[in-house]
């Protein structure tokens, strides 16, 4: 199996992850007071943001297509034929996920909750680059 092959499995296992819990109601209160669900749900979503940009970065490698962030990384799949608003919505993936990283700002469980809601892009890509790769 491929590296993209292998990322694009372990995309779908988080966003279905991700898709279960969701499908259990969770409010922000819970993530306040649920160390486990809190830190469950926060890792889940850097490992969906992580796979986005390598697989970005993968293909801009493969396509000749330099970056000097995962932003931009993020960005080439313009170069690449991706559609223009399925570009900008996950081009702020790499932003979430350096706050998740580095902690620049105290994680808001609203804006926690909203990207469990938002999912929709990532599965659009997925499906995108798999249908590419013929996977």
């Amino acid at each position: 199996m491929s590296l993209l092959a292998q990322r694009l499995s372990e995309l779908r296992k988080y966003l279905d992850h991700l898709h279960r819990l969701r499908a259990r109601g969770i409010r922000a209160g819970d993530l306040r007071q649920d160390l486990s669900l809190r830190n469950d749900v926060l890792h889940s979503l850097l490992m969906v943001a992580q796979m986005v940009i390598d697989v970005a970065g993968e293909l801009s490698v493969s396509a000749g297509l330099a970056f000097a962030d995962y932003r931009e990384a993020v960005e080439n799949l313009r170069e690449l034929g991706f559609p223009e608003p399925l570009v900008e919505q996950l081009a702020r993936l790499p932003g979430f996920r350096n706050v998740v990283v580095h902690g620049y700002l105290r994680v808001d469980e609203e804006r926690v909750l909203r990207a469990l809601d938002e999912l929709e892009p990532v599965e659009e890509f997925l499906a995108l680059v798999a249908r590419r790769a013929g996977a």
